[in-house]
């Protein structure tokens, strides 16, 4: 009986975890080659992304530079965009996870074999009022 109340929690604690960033961030790499548009989106927090690579200006300018950017990025992302094509053809690994508070880093390493050339950077995401983790920066 008491195995059976063991096994029945770790099944209840194991169900109702939510993946880690890290897991969060190879989906989103699955999400991007296989061009998942529902995916990315749900991943992606496209606005906090995109704000974070723009400089300051004033509100107008932001909105219609948010708007923008915010359609430039998801075209890069899926269909033939340059970093969907880039993610398809490169060796992709990830590293090590980070976790502070409600932000992560993850360690990911982008290998192009043909050239030789190696582009190591950290995907940032940030913990939501679920307890998911949501992409809010990428190179």
């Amino acid at each position: 009986m008491k195995n059976l109340i063991i096994i029945s929690l770790l099944v209840v604690m194991g169900c109702s975890t939510k993946p880690a960033p890290k897991d969060v961030v190879f989906d989103f790499i699955a999400a991007v080659r296989n061009s998942d548009t529902t995916r990315v989106v749900q991943i992606l927090d496209i606005d906090t992304y995109v704000k974070g690579r723009m400089g300051a200006m004033s509100p107008a300018d932001s909105a219609t530079i948010l708007a923008a950017y915010r359609d430039s990025t998801m075209q890069a992302l899926l269909g033939e965009g340059e970093v969907r094509d880039r993610w398809t053809k490169w060796q992709i690994v990830v590293n090590k996870e980070i976790k502070q508070d409600t932000l992560a880093e993850v360690e990911v390493s982008f290998i192009d074999r043909m050239r030789g050339f190696q582009l190591y950077t950290k995907i940032q995401l940030e913990k939501q009022g679920d307890g998911t983790w949501r992409i809010i920066r990428f190179r």
